[in-house]
């Protein structure tokens, strides 16, 4: 396509736009704003929640107001277990850790407001069975160079090669119930400096409904499933064959020209998530894909006489150490 052709095509979009601009006053009433509750409980951690006050979506805020004294209850299977105590911008915390199998309910009391209360099961641990790798190097070959602190001049001292490190993890799905999932991956790198960590990683499986299933190359970033969420539509109650990838070039030094022991280690997170954490993140990533054109998406809220989130996650990490 010439530069004629492009700056053409861009002065018709601009055109389009321009003329389709058209300013609609708001005439409805502006609603009082409503209790949030945000909590996402697992065995890992006890059980907190954030809670705060709805924003007007054509206010010009760009922060929430916090509730600092509300009456926050946790009930577990149905008794009542502890009130969570305000640590600080509307964050209650409280000191049960739970377990699988429990019934989760946070009652929320603020003055002035009516009471609020949201409820979550915890799903049992993934059955992870077994992690099978294979590295595929694409061709790429790049440099590694530093800076001769004698000589003051650049030295080669290695190279860099690039590779794609793909995982098979195959688990057990439960039968009797719908279950659902999130896969995070978590690369990190050991330094006698410190570690850093990667989140990134390509979710190619059928299951999770991105577009670069048959890319080829290194991982692309996601665009259709943002948070990595399925759930057991395809496989219900066998055994599945996940799979998915990342980018780990392979660093390879000349004798003796090493200057940092470095140690790799990959973290597959396989999460066993409620429905309910499972809806949210869906409508989450919905939102952040819409286009322009697309009706507008409402976010999951599984609260009662307010609005917001209780979700839970169960995880079973697998570490590697490549």
């Amino acid at each position: 396509m010439s530069k004629l052709h492009k700056y053409i095509i861009f002065l018709l979009s601009v055109i389009f736009f321009t003329s389709c601009e058209k300013v609609i006053e708001f005439n409805g009433s502006v609603t009082d704003p409503m209790v949030v509750v945000n909590s996402f409980v697992t065995p890992d951690s006890v059980v907190t929640a954030q809670v705060s006050l709805s924003r007007f979506f054509l206010s010009n805020e760009v922060t929430f107001n916090t509730i600092d004294n509300a009456t926050v209850s946790l009930l577990v299977n149905g008794s009542p277990k502890e009130t969570l105590m305000h640590a600080a911008n509307g964050v209650y915390v409280g000191t049960y850790h739970p377990a699988i199998g429990d019934s989760i309910r946070l009652s929320v009391q603020t003055p002035g407001k009516n009471d609020v209360s949201c409820g979550t099961s915890i799903e049992p641990q993934t059955a992870v069975l077994s992690v099978d790798t294979s590295s595929v190097f694409n061709g790429a070959k790049t440099p590694i160079i530093t800076v001769n602190k004698t000589t003051g001049f650049i030295d080669t001292i290695g190279n860099s090669l690039g590779r794609t490190l793909k995982f098979v993890l195959r688990f057990s799905d439960n039968p009797t119930v719908q279950n659902y999932y999130r896969l995070v991956v978590i690369t990190k790198t050991y330094t006698s400096k410190g570690f850093m960590q990667d989140y990134n990683f390509s979710f190619d499986d059928i299951v999770s409904g991105n577009a670069n299933k048959d890319a080829v190359g290194p991982p692309t970033s996601l665009t259709s499933n943002k948070y990595n969420v399925f759930s057991d539509d395809l496989f219900n109650g066998k055994q599945y064959p996940l799979t998915f990838s990342i980018q780990d070039d392979k660093n390879v030094y000349y004798p003796g020209k090493a200057k940092t022991a470095t140690i790799r280690e990959v973290n597959i997170n396989l999460q066993s998530i409620s429905k309910s954490y499972y809806l949210y993140l869906q409508t989450r990533t919905s939102i952040k894909t819409n286009t322009f054109f697309a009706e507008p998406v409402q976010v999951f809220s599984n609260v009662d006489g307010g609005i917001g989130i209780l979700g839970s996650y169960t995880s079973n990490v697998v570490k590697i150490v490549l």
